[in-house]
């Protein structure tokens, strides 16, 4: 069973009535839909998955370039994930409580708790900010291995860094830009700048479905790209998030070191 890739766990025409702003939006419960998840590199490949989401669960399909088939079920209210591998009928279940992260998204920009540990290093909220006329969270990283803290600006209802400093002086900032029409919905399209010390910031982009709660599209610096296409707002069935009948349980080990949810 192969690892599913982190860009598709997505875990994806300018309205002039509307002000040239963005509203911090609510976390509620989202709809159900579904949509097909695409991931282009600059070397011109392509790799194309399902997403299937419908409260606290989220199902991911892709098909790698051999032909086979890998799915992975995060059933984010219970901290549990099935690694499925249709070629064999067989699945693993992992319990972990990450699941329920990466389902809804990080509610704060903290590193694992794991990873915070080993590098001893401290995650706090130090205060508030402000970027593109939204409220954020303003966070602070520290370690005895970095000269200076590393800092944050955290917009809690994105679930999304909108600015970052890191110690050696190179930020990322995200500035909205305007709504756009995508899919048929509207999004918010904000621009994204990389900028290292003493070069020409990097730019990319990034569009966020406040309905749905989550990015359809982003353009990396350097050309990668990420995208959701044909979504589909509506009903899921239940039986999608659960292993297929018949299908039998293996230990987590026998699934080809498929990693656990929220550690890809």
């Amino acid at each position: 069973m192969r690892p599913i890739a982190a860009a598709l766990a997505l875990i994806l025409a300018a309205v002039s009535a509307m002000p040239a702003t963005a509203q911090s939006p609510a976390l509620p419960a989202t709809p159900a839909f579904s949509a097909e998840a695409v991931q282009s590199l600059p070397d011109g490949s392509e790799q194309v998955g399902r997403i299937f989401k419908a409260a606290g669960n989220m199902r991911i399909e892709i098909e790698g370039p051999d032909g086979r088939t890998s799915v992975q079920i995060m059933r984010g209210g219970e901290g549990i994930a099935y690694l499925i591998d249709p070629q064999s009928r067989t699945y693993a279940t992992i319990r972990d409580p990450s699941v329920a992260g990466a389902v809804s998204g990080a509610a704060d920009p903290c590193p694992p708790q794991a990873q915070m540990q080993a590098a001893q290093m401290t995650c706090r909220q130090v205060g508030e900010g402000e970027v593109s006329g939204i409220v954020t969270q303003t966070w602070e990283l520290t370690s005895p291995q970095i000269a200076a803290p590393m800092r944050i600006e955290w917009d809690t209802g994105r679930r999304q860094a909108l600015s970052q400093i890191w110690p050696d002086g190179t930020t990322m900032a995200m500035t909205f830009q305007e709504m756009q029409e995508m899919e048929g919905r509207q999004v918010e399209y904000w621009s994204t700048a990389l900028q290292r010390p003493g070069q020409a910031p990097v730019i990319g982009g990034w569009w966020f479905d406040p309905e749905l709660l989550l990015v359809v599209r982003e353009e990396k610096p350097g050309g990668a790209r990420r995208a959701l296409r044909n979504i589909r707002v509506g009903e899921i069935d239940p039986a999608l998030f659960l292993p297929p009948q018949g299908y039998r349980e293996v230990q987590p080990q026998a699934a080809q070191g498929a990693p656990a949810p929220g550690n890809q």
